[in-house]
């Protein structure tokens, strides 16, 4: 699929109008390599599930959960986890590139940076790795999550403190009249 443009023409051509069937056949194709753990063919597929759907929010929710918690705990090394829980949210910010000030995704970056790398099993390694994680902190940065400004007690980005201003910019998305998916507004904003 390359860098095709999915709203375009030569994409509609490329799926000779059956953009539908495209993605269940891709869908059930990430399925079968999540079972066979064959990682590698399941990130491929993922990337052209999103070139043909980036702006269903289902898919960036359910892969990014996928990754995050359901390929990470494949691994015995914690820091295979911690690369694939990274993945998952990498795929959640990238979401929020195609999808610009959806409250419910940043709202979803947010719990993923706060939950799975401050409440899993692997929480200690996790939370000093996210720390010293400068990749992944420029990668936030590029999103307009400045991690800099959530420095913990050792003067490193704290995964919590950064997961709070990733609610901050959903609240923020919400307030500019922006509809919250999937939550009350009691839920979103508590």
């Amino acid at each position: 699929l390359g860098e095709i443009d999915p709203a375009s023409a030569t994409m509609k051509f490329a799926t000779l109008g059956m953009r539908p069937i495209a993605v269940s056949w891709l869908w059930h194709k990430a399925n079968e390599y999540k079972k066979v753990k064959d990682w590698d063919k399941l990130s491929a597929t993922v990337e052209q599930i999103i070139r043909l759907q980036p702006n269903d929010l289902e898919v960036w929710d359910f892969q990014a959960h996928n990754l995050s918690y359901n390929v990470s705990v494949e691994f015995d090394d914690y820091r295979y986890r911690y690369v694939w829980v990274k993945n998952g949210i990498g795929f959640l910010v990238k979401g929020t590139e195609y999808n610009r000030d959806e409250p419910g995704l940043l709202n979803e970056v947010g719990w993923f940076t706060g939950q799975k790398i401050g409440r899993s099993d692997e929480a200690k390694q996790f939370r000093r790795m996210f720390r010293d994680d400068k990749e992944f902190h420029a990668e936030f940065l590029a999103a307009g999550v400045d991690v800099e400004r959530a420095l913990g007690h050792d003067r490193k980005p704290d995964n919590w403190l950064v997961a709070g201003l990733w609610y901050d910019k959903a609240v923020d998305s919400a307030t500019l009249g922006r509809p919250i998916r999937g939550k009350t507004p009691l839920l979103f904003y508590s």
